[in-house]
């Protein structure tokens, strides 16, 4: 699964992938989330590579808590850093994708 952060110029950027270490009830609900939320098509204000391009394209409308060992600087990820070994804390129910974490706030964060 593709994660991406807000940009100041309401783009949205991709700066990790999750998957692997996620528990069995983890992937089934993000499955299921992801399921009710796909669309056709890229969303327009997706910024992503084409060597990350994603099978199914959902709508921004997920937000999880990610835990990583540290934010590098990335050629990849669209944002230009990457979480390195990202790993699900937890689905945030109690944020809309607006109020998560943003590419700006990612600028204040110490890069190794």
């Amino acid at each position: 699964f593709l994660v991406g952060v807000l940009a100041d110029d309401d783009q949205i950027k991709t700066i990790a992938k999750i998957g692997t270490g996620l528990t069995d009830d983890q992937f089934a609900q993000l499955k299921q989330m992801a399921d009710e939320c796909q669309v056709d098509k890229k969303p327009d204000q997706y910024v992503v590579p084409k060597d990350l391009f994603p099978d199914v394209w959902v709508s921004p409308q997920i937000v999880v808590e990610i835990a990583a060992d540290e934010l590098t600087k990335s050629p990849l990820h669209s944002v230009g850093k990457a979480l390195r070994f990202p790993r699900l804390v937890r689905f945030r129910d109690d944020k809309k994708w607006e109020q998560a974490t943003t590419a700006t706030e990612l600028e204040n964060i110490q890069i190794a």
